[in-house]
């Protein structure tokens, strides 16, 4: 059992709920976390720590490649991270998370029922 991939699947469900019942309240907390100091740190720690436990954890689910994939994926987006963060600046990539939480607004509730999808498939697949 992939007790780490089963958490991760409950948290991905959760934020999909989440985002299909209050889209606009779930935006509201994207702009609200983006104006926290430690924001981009969070960002890139977060996908440096789950990509490992996916890496780390995928031979214990039923589809190993598809936790593989997205593990490398995940250390693939903290390293564009950095180099954002480092050529584009904190101000910058501030300004696109809000513009991009904006936009994105209309976009949450297929994308949270994506999230609710795949987070039971991973809970599942985590077991068998």
């Amino acid at each position: 059992m992939a007790i780490f991939i089963s958490l991760w699947g409950v948290i991905t469900f959760s934020f999909g709920l989440f985002m299909m019942l209050a889209p606009a309240h779930f935006t509201a907390q994207i702009v609200r976390f983006s104006h926290q100091r430690y924001f981009h740190y969070i960002e890139i720690i977060s996908r440096l720590v789950l990509g490992s436990v996916l890496l780390l954890d995928a031979h214990n689910t039923s589809s190993p490649l598809v936790f593989e994939v997205i593990g490398n994926l995940l250390f693939i987006i903290a390293i564009v991270l950095v180099l954002v963060l480092v050529f584009m600046t904190e101000k910058h990539h501030k300004q696109f998370a809000l513009w991009s939480a904006s936009y994105c607004v209309k976009v949450f509730r297929p994308a949270g029922l994506c999230a609710i999808i795949f987070g039971l498939w991973t809970v599942y697949v985590s077991y068998y």
